[in-house]
């Protein structure tokens, strides 16, 4: 008996979940982007934009962007449409509809913060001197 598929070589376990995260019309895709486009955020809109905004949430197309004042928000709505088109490119599809700039701070973490808890959170799970995991106090 034949087999009508050629067995491959297995892929790697990252392979697969990348090649799942890509998938641009699932929730799980949406997120992934999402996440891409905010570590990238400088190198997607420019350091000169990226300086003052921050891409805070996304969702069923429309990307909130926290700004650092309203004097640069209203510039910014002036630059909507290229930054949408940017971050369309940037995602491989029409990812984005609407952009709506934001003020309200509390949805952002500063980088400081973020590097804070990454620095907590990898001192919490990081082996002790002997090589053993960490034991919770």
């Amino acid at each position: 008996m034949t087999k009508s598929r050629i067995q491959k070589d297995p892929k790697p376990a990252g392979d697969v979940i990348f090649g799942i995260l890509k998938q641009k019309k699932t929730a799980l895709g949406s997120q992934f982007i999402r996440w891409r486009l905010w570590n990238q955020w400088s190198d997607v809109v420019g350091s000169e934009i990226a300086a003052h905004t921050v891409p805070v949430q996304y969702f069923r197309g429309e990307l909130y962007v926290w700004v650092k004042s309203a004097a640069r928000m209203q510039d910014l709505i002036f630059l909507a449409k290229p930054l949408k088109e940017k971050i369309n490119r940037f995602a491989g599809q029409n990812w984005v509809k609407m952009i709506r700039f934001t003020l309200d701070r509390k949805a952002v973490p500063s980088p400081e913060e973020i590097a804070s808890d990454l620095k907590e959170f990898l001192a919490k799970i990081a082996p002790n001197e002997d090589g053993e995991p960490p034991r919770d106090p």
